[in-house]
């Protein structure tokens, strides 16, 4: 007999509390019960309501809410800029009884349209200023603000370490795992985790920290070695879905394993801490009702006999959301329990669900009609109904869709067509930051590695690695520069230079203990300009292994650029806003009678950190303030274009042709925008390598998904008009362009 899936868990078997939402308040991201069995919960802004988030006591033997704070009230909130509308995934208990948690953002400031919090990053006034890290006493109510750990970035989930001195959380916009240390307030980033947002951690035993990428890749994270550890195991879609398969829910079994399932298609993936062996359990639909398109998971807990219980969103029509029992340790499988429809009111999703001491499922609605609200079930007493169970009265709802502002809004790079060659699935995330790219041909050579040196060949818009080459073994790519033919040079951390033959796959030592820190260029065949880290300049000859020191200039940092002006003339900067010509075989510096634009009284940030010859002399150069600029091929006369944002450096030009050039803005800190540079467009912003399939003009895309936040590097083609930009993080990737497109 099949299931009755019209039916509702009956009422009789419930109690209904609605959360506050009279300011418009719609959802909860976190739900806890703490160790001493006290429940808390959060109330939060979502979507287009300006709103900051508060925080209450539930109290689950009779519903009741006892306030505890609304954020506005502990920290000063500016109109024009985004609020903490939310507490999400973050709370966590001291071992004193306080909680500790940090704010979340969804929401726009009251003077925007909608919430924009990667177009404002730049923006110090109307930007998101970063999360706030909080201390509360539950007793007392006295919240104790601890600042803004990392600025800009909003939390995204945040969990204690097995030493309550560390708070360990995940950033929203970047996708690292950072650590704060409670007693002395020092911030460690451990690098990026995730394409794009990923909340949920879970801890072992034995204080290892568990977590995915958006894409449903698991990571290890030990405190004791500091590293994250990519750990080859990832969530499998039926249904090919490449849109939120991260994992979001977790739970320890008896057996000493962790039970994990991601958001979309929800694969359930028993994970053994010691032997890190993934056995995988199935999918959480009803057997006998397989979804024709993705379903989400809502909330997930266990009973004394650790029995799962979640919910079931499906799309196929319109669905509430319905509660599922599986006795999964004991090989049951998935049983409907029915709708969550409470006198009529649907629940599109729940956030968390819990159990109390006496058997209770106590679960939070989020984003409906209704919403939010506290549905508590008593489990026990529920059966899956049969046919002549009573039909739920379902009222359909639609949330609003409140991306209003449509493509002037999209950040992505447009072009006619676009891939990414997603490193960080076939090689240890700790290898794929993407040190150098050369392309020749049809195929594209990538240099990598964090102990070593790998050689990545992959073929024209393609989406995976054809083959992937160690190449070095002693020391990581520091940087690199093409040779003639198919030779790349690569500075290794050890100091040598090795040539790459990227066609063989192999490498050579050219020069040993060179006391270099970084390659500028080439001057001949064999001839490379580099530096070390005094900043003095030298010529390396690859064939001799010697290195000759040029006379009469220093570079301020190794962000300075040398532009070369043929293979006998540098220009560089000369200290603030000066400029120098070198004379490499005379061994001479002319200080030109032009300046470097500088932002009025910031003269010191104008050292010129990346430029390009064009065909006519003309030569491209940007500055470290961010201000693109022109010299005239007599090195008489500037003309200044301007700067794109208020931070951040232009570099790693390209020449996309005799007259126009590719390059980057941004540094580390900074998130990394490509532009364009020509003399009838002028100074062009083209975007960012992101390829979040969020808007229609991307969602249908035969690719994995990227965000660059850090662009390493570029490399270009002409012929085929392919542009490739590397990602500097050890979250690796490369995006590929074909024919991009000016946005105007």
């Amino acid at each position: 007999m099949g299931q009755n899936l019209l039916a509702a868990i009956p009422q009789e078997h419930t109690r209904f509390t609605q959360l506050p939402n009279e300011q418009g308040h719609n959802a909860v991201w976190d739900f806890v019960r703490s160790p001493d069995n006290r429940f808390f919960v959060t109330v939060c802004g979502e979507n287009e309501k300006p709103l900051t988030a508060l925080l209450y006591e539930y109290y689950p033997d009779t519903g009741e809410l006892r306030h505890i704070f609304d954020v506005a009230d502990v920290w000063i909130i500016d109109k024009e800029q985004m609020p903490p509308s939310k507490i999400h995934t973050s709370i966590d208990f001291l071992p004193d009884g306080r909680l500790i948690m940090a704010t979340h953002n969804t929401a726009p400031a009251p003077a925007h349209k909608q919430w924009m919090f990667e177009q404002h990053y730049e923006d110090q006034w109307e930007g998101y200023p970063g999360s706030i890290l909080m201390i509360v006493d539950p007793d007392t109510n006295d919240v104790q603000v601890r600042g803004i750990p990392v600025p800009r970035e909003s939390i995204y989930g945040g969990m204690l370490g097995t030493d309550p001195r560390y708070y360990y959380f995940l950033g929203y916009m970047k996708g690292h795992l950072y650590r704060l240390d409670l007693q002395t307030n020092e911030v460690v980033d451990y690098g990026k985790t995730t394409e794009f947002s990923s909340c949920r951690l879970v801890k072992d035993d034995k204080g290892r920290f568990y977590g995915s990428s958006y894409t449903g890749g698991f990571w290890r994270f030990d405190p004791e070695r500091g590293e994250i550890e990519d750990l080859k195991v990832s969530f499998l879609s039926p249904h090919g879905t490449k849109h939120r398969r991260q994992f979001i829910f977790a739970l320890h079994s008896p057996r000493g394993t962790i039970f994990m399932v991601d958001n979309m298609d929800g694969e359930v993936i028993e994970l053994h801490p010691d032997t890190l062996e993934a056995t995988r359990h199935g999918y959480i639909h009803l057997r006998d009702h397989p979804p024709v398109n993705p379903c989400g998971i809502g909330g997930l807990a266990a009973d004394e006999n650790f029995v799962l219980y979640y919910g079931l969103k499906t799309h196929d029509e319109y669905c509430p959301l319905r509660l599922i029992r599986w006795d999964i340790l004991n090989g049951g499988e998935p049983e409907n329990l029915g709708l969550v429809t409470p006198d009529g009111k649907d629940s599109q999703y729940i956030c968390e669900m819990i159990f109390d001491d006496k058997g209770w499922l106590h679960m939070v609605d989020v984003c409906g009609q209704f919403s939010p609200y506290i549905l508590a079930v008593d489990t026990k007493k529920l059966n899956v109904p049969g046919a002549d169970a009573e039909a739920a009265q379902i009222h359909p709802y639609y949330e609003p869709d409140y991306n209003g502002v449509g493509a002037p809004a999209f950040m992505h790079i447009q072009a006619a067509g676009v891939r990414t060659l997603p490193l960080h699935q076939h090689m240890a995330w700790r290898d794929t930051a993407v040190s150098h790219m050369r392309i020749i041909g049809d195929k594209l050579y990538t240099i990598t590695g964090k102990d070593c040196i790998y050689l990545v060949e992959s073929g024209r818009m393609e989406g995976t690695p054809g083959q992937i080459r160690k190449v070095y073994e002693d020391g990581a790519p520091v940087s690199a520069v093409d040779l003639d033919g198919d030779q790349i040079a690569v500075l290794a951390v050890d100091g040598h230079i090795v040539t790459v033959d990227v066609k063989a796959g192999t490498a050579q030592e050219a020069v040993k203990n060179s006391g270099l820190i970084k390659l500028h260029g080439r001057l001949k065949h064999h001839e490379l300009l580099a530096s070390d880290q005094d900043g003095k300049v030298y010529t390396c000859d690859l064939q001799t292994g010697q290195l000759h020191l040029l006379r009469g200039i220093e570079l301020a940092s190794a962000e300075q650029a040398l532009i070369m002006l043929g293979n006998d003339r540098l220009l560089l900067s000369d200290g603030n806003d000066g400029l120098l010509l070198y004379d490499i075989a005379a061994g001479r510096a002319e200080t030109l009678g032009i300046r470097a634009p500088s932002i009025r009284g910031r003269a010191f940030k104008a050292m010129v950190t990346g430029g390009v010859c064009l065909a006519d002399g003309t030569v491209v150069a940007g500055t470290f303030d961010g201000m693109l600029f022109t010299i005239a091929p007599d090195l008489q006369r500037t003309t200044v274009y301007g700067r794109m944002f208020s931070t951040g450096m232009l570099r790693h030009f390209v020449r996309r042709n005799d007259d126009e050039v590719w390059g980057v803005y941004g540094s580390e800190r900074d998130i990394s925008h490509l532009f364009h540079f020509s003399r009838e467009r002028g100074f062009v912003d083209y975007g960012r390598p992101r390829v979040i399939k969020d808007n229609a003009e991307l969602r249908d895309l035969d690719t994995e998904w990227a965000c660059i936040h850090y662009i390493s590097t570029l490399a270009y083609a002409p012929e085929h008009d392919w542009l490739c930009i590397g990602s500097g993080e050890h979250y690796g990737c490369v995006v590929q362009y074909e024919q991009a497109v000016a946005p105007c």
